[in-house]
């Protein structure tokens, strides 16, 4: 099955026609997810045997990092859906996988914040934390939330689970992350998922991902303005593409390692997510710097791409975290 026409059709006259106004107004892409769930691409990751396309993170990453070039806050909420998908695929319901897999059911993840706790009582499970950067926050069908030393699935008209509307940010305002607060949340004790260890590298690989669009696009859009050939911005041009180029060797590099040797690849997912997340960073900030005055058109998009840059890598975990987890 293959997803690549459809996507770049939605890319183009979906995504990138709403992605200043997404911005601007702190709107959840909700009409560019719509098209992507209608066209397999929201339950691409889904197992077949509930209908959906059995694709692998290589692929989702492909799909995230097209979308990405446009509009980084769409994309994070991709990253965020893809890595919960994962999590529900592997011990979710099968109605569940089902409603992902047909592009109806929209779920994230809870797992930055407070560890929280989770105690039994009978068939119910009461789960009480605070969850910060909840990607979707409010829009999202239902959340994977970390809790003590598991997850639950909490679906999002669970009483008790409660989302400020407040979603301003410096970028990636239309993901409207926020904190979530399960205050508690009582859940059916059912709804333990058991597949931990999926969550993370999908995370981190997939935010790669996001990284790369941002750079791409900013690139593009750089040269755009300025033209390949002006000797005064060429050096800086010539900066970005290294730094990109860099990032897609590591990126491709972690990719085999999570395939072929899962168990081996933790510190290799958290060094690309560092060495992704900074230079997107460089290459936006010098997307900036080359384009001087025209940087901050609106319809150019360069200052959004270096807003929603910075506020990537503010996202948990923090990048001195990751470093501090890497085996020396």
């Amino acid at each position: 099955m293959t997803y690549r026409a459809d996507l770049l059709r939605i890319v183009q006259t979906v995504v990138a026609p709403n992605a200043a106004e997404v911005d601007q107004h702190s709107r959840f892409p909700r009409a560019a997810l719509n098209a992507l769930g209608a066209k397999g691409l929201l339950g691409m990751t889904i197992s077949r045997t509930v209908g959906g396309g059995g694709q692998d993170v290589r692929s989702a990453g492909r799909v995230v990092e097209q979308v990405a070039r446009v509009c980084a806050a769409t994309a994070s909420v991709l990253r965020s859906h893809y890595s919960a998908a994962a999590v529900l695929d592997r011990s979710g319901p099968h109605w569940l996988r089902a409603e992902i897999a047909a592009g109806r059911h929209l779920s994230t993840l809870a797992a930055f914040g407070s560890a929280g706790e989770a105690s039994s009582h009978g068939d119910v499970v009461q789960v009480r934390a605070r969850k910060n950067w909840v990607i979707a926050a409010g829009e999202a069908d239902s959340y994977v939330w970390s809790c003590g030393t598991g997850l639950w699935l909490v679906p999002a008209e669970a009483p008790g689970l409660l989302v400020p509307a407040d979603h301003a940010g410096m970028g990636l305002r239309g993901t409207v992350a926020t904190c979530v607060r399960a205050d508690p949340v009582r859940v059916p004790a059912s709804n333990r998922l058991w597949s931990e260890e999926l969550a993370f590298p999908w995370f981190m690989v997939l935010g790669a991902a996001v990284s790369l669009g941002l750079m791409e696009g900013a690139l593009a859009a750089a040269i755009g303005v300025l033209g390949r050939y002006d000797p005064r911005t060429r050096p800086d041009l010539a900066r970005m593409r290294l730094r990109t180029d860099s990032v897609r060797v590591l990126y491709n590099d972690t990719l085999s390692a999570v395939t072929w040797h899962p168990d081996r690849s933790a510190d290799r997912v958290r060094l690309l997510a560092v060495t992704a997340t900074e230079a997107a960073v460089a290459v936006t900030d010098l997307a900036i710097k080359v384009c001087g005055d025209a940087a901050f058109r609106r319809d150019l998009g360069i200052e959004r791409r270096f807003r929603d840059a910075r506020a990537a890598a503010a996202i948990e975990p923090a990048v001195d975290v990751l470093l501090d987890s890497v085996e020396i």
